[in-house]
């Protein structure tokens, strides 16, 4: 290393150039007048540009010293001992930059994110960027999420505006939707860090996010206080998700066949921006594409993205958001709800089989069953509705609605009229339950049954109207649902096979708990390898066809798939913080296996996706 000096006014620092954006008006008078006294201790990095040299390292020294020259403390020619290096690049520069203000004085928050960003960026691992700054490397993980932030969120940062948990909440939403949080708070609203947390992932399902054409909208909305798509919602939520996904697969299919670099689209809440940059048009970069699509149903797409040169390693460490003081539940909403159907209508089918059982439901539910105006009221469960209109309904749910259109048929209501202004039934079973019928006339139909007849008739309405109480939440206590399904011996695993509608809304990580669980993974190798949605159709493909005793999966694979159930799927529901038992030595092993040691032929049926994970 040579030390030469170089005049003070030869000297210049690059706007934008310091990864230090921040600099302490105070911290800055105290450096200039310890030069003033000492002089200067250590020398600046600095590399030709033209008639000036660059600084690379020493900005800090540089304005302080700059700052004595305004002054008149030191001329402007002050000599400067300096390193000259010529071999640096751009990157290598803003690299010794960045590794240089890390080792000194502690960066500012914002700064110090997007600090640990570059060095991520171009490379390095979490434990080197932690090493060098003397942090943890969950402090990295959390300080680096900053970087994903809109500009107007990270000067806000910088300027104090808001706590560092208020920034990492932020994280979670787009950089429109952080927009609107900052317009909230410069008129004068105040929200905590859960707050944040809780607007942005409880967003409920406007209008204003669809991206499908609302005429492919079957359902009904609700209006909010205000008739504009930002406060109108669709009450079919479950609708809503299912076009909006299809959208956003065409709108991916769109850009691919548009000939993008890349094309990704992402499910969870949180997106790490940082580990992209836009492309430069200039050198012919070729830009790829990312579509947010977040659980609430928002879409973000951006366009003419390059990936950094980011370990895999470090990618995957750093997906998650930065900090979660809420743990996330087990099971989203619509995961509970879906489950609660199918556990309902497989009650539901048990009861059928069993009028003793129906009865002595029947004399509960109408000793609780009177409405205002003192008459009998019978309301289809809503997981007849929830599965009315779904593709691929299940078996339970074709089994009742045969039943129930053998009921509308001998009762003669098949060929009733209907009121002009009343919507379409979505199965027989409501016809069953809503129409208006000619009491005397029915009464007339009835009279005519047997004694097996009516009971038949009984008990089958009682299954109507039974399931669990609150689809929305997970039934993990002593109620009467599970009481008569724990009595009916209600196996869900009968009629309810893990499918696409299923495990797709289950995070990667849980997918990859399934395939463990299950042991999916001794044909599906590196789970690491799959994206979400990869994983998910093998799995979806891999019960199913063990579920039809496909003789080319080995029997004791079969036996292992067809007796996997989710606990939330039991009666009652267990939850992960319920006490479970200890794992079977023979799933430990599964979890054990090594990819080395699977038999590379059990790959070349799993959907064609081996080729893809590869």
């Amino acid at each position: 290393m040579t030390i030469q000096t170089i005049p003070l006014n030869k000297l210049t620092a690059v706007e934008g150039g310091n990864p230090r954006r921040s600099m302490d008006a105070a911290a800055l008078e105290g450096l200039a007048q310890s030069i003033k006294t000492d002089g200067l201790l250590q020398n600046l990095v600095v590399r030709k540009a033209g008639r000036k040299f660059r600084i690379v390292s020493g900005e800090r020294r540089y304005r302080a010293l700059s700052l004595l020259a305004e002054r008149g403390d030191i001329e402007k020619t002050h000599p400067v001992p300096v390193e000259v290096r010529g071999d640096l690049s751009e990157t290598d520069a803003l690299r010794l930059a960045t590794v240089e203000n890390i080792q000194r004085e502690q960066l500012a928050p914002m700064d110090e994110a997007e600090a640990f960003a570059t060095l991520l960026g171009d490379g390095a691992s979490l434990e080197d960027v932690a090493a060098k700054a003397g942090v943890s490397v969950l402090t990295v993980k959390r300080r680096v999420a900053l970087a994903s932030l809109s500009d107007e969120a990270k000067a806000l940062v910088r300027e104090g505006a808001f706590s560092l948990s208020v920034a990492e909440a932020l994280t979670l939403g787009t950089h429109d939707q952080q927009r609107a949080v900052i317009e909230r708070l410069e008129q004068g609203y105040s929200y905590d860090a859960d707050d944040l947390r809780e607007m942005l992932t409880g967003e409920k399902p406007a209008v204003s996010l669809a991206i499908f054409p609302m005429a492919q909208y079957t359902g009904t909305v609700t209006a909010d206080l205000f008739v504009d798509d930002d406060n109108t919602f669709f009450d079919d939520a479950e609708q809503f998700y299912r076009l909006q996904s299809e959208a956003v697969e065409a709108l991916a299919a769109h850009h691919r066949e548009a000939g993008a670099a890349f094309v990704e689209v992402l499910t969870d809440g949180y997106v790490a921006w940082w580990q992209y940059r836009e492309a430069d048009a200039e050198d012919g970069e070729q830009g790829g594409v990312v579509i947010h699509f977040k659980p609430s149903g928002r879409v973000e797409v951006r366009e003419g993205l390059v990936k950094k040169n980011v370990r895999a390693s470090v990618a995957e460490e750093t997906a998650a958001a930065p900090s979660a003081p809420k743990p996330q539940p087990e099971y989203s909403g619509p995961v509970i709800r879906m489950m609660s159907a199918h556990k309902s209508l497989a009650v539901m089918e048990a009861l059928m089989a069993n009028p003793r059982k129906a009865k002595e439901v029947a004399v509960v539910n109408l000793l609780n069953a009177y409405d205002w105006t003192g008459r009998v009221r019978l309301d289809a469960h809503p997981a007849l509705a929830y599965f009315a209109q779904a593709d691929g309904q299940p078996t339970a749910y074709l089994a009742i609605e045969r039943e129930a259109q053998d009921v509308v048929n001998t009762l003669g209501l098949a060929e009733a009229k209907r009121h002009a202004y009343a919507r379409p039934v979505r199965g027989a079973w409501e016809q069953l339950l809503t129409d208006t019928k000619n009491p005397t006339a029915l009464y007339d139909v009835v009279q005519a049954f047997s004694d097996a007849e009516l009971d038949q008739l009984h008990l089958f309405l009682t299954a109507l109207t039974f399931g669990q109480g609150n689809m929305d939440a997970l039934d993990t206590g002593d109620s009467l649902f599970n009481r008569v399904a724990a009595d009916l011996d209600v196996a869900m695993r009968d009629g309810w096979v893990p499918d696409e509608a299923f495990l797709t809304r289950r995070r990667k990580d849980q997918l990859e708990a399934i395939a463990k669980e299950s042991g999916a993974i001794a044909r599906l190798g590196r789970l690491k390898d799959y994206s979400k949605t990869q994983l998910a159709a093998a799995l979806a493909r891999h019960f199913q066809r063990c579920a039809e005793g496909d003789t080319a999966i080995p029997e004791e694979m079969r036996n292992h798939a067809n007796a996997w159930l989710p606990d939330a799927m039991r009666f009652p529901a267990v939850t992960a913080d319920a006490d479970t038992p200890e794992p079977e030595s023979e799933e430990a092993e599964v979890e054990d296996i090594e990819p080395d040691d699977v038999d590379p032929s059990a790959f070349e049926d799993v959907d064609g996706l081996t080729e893809a994970a590869a």
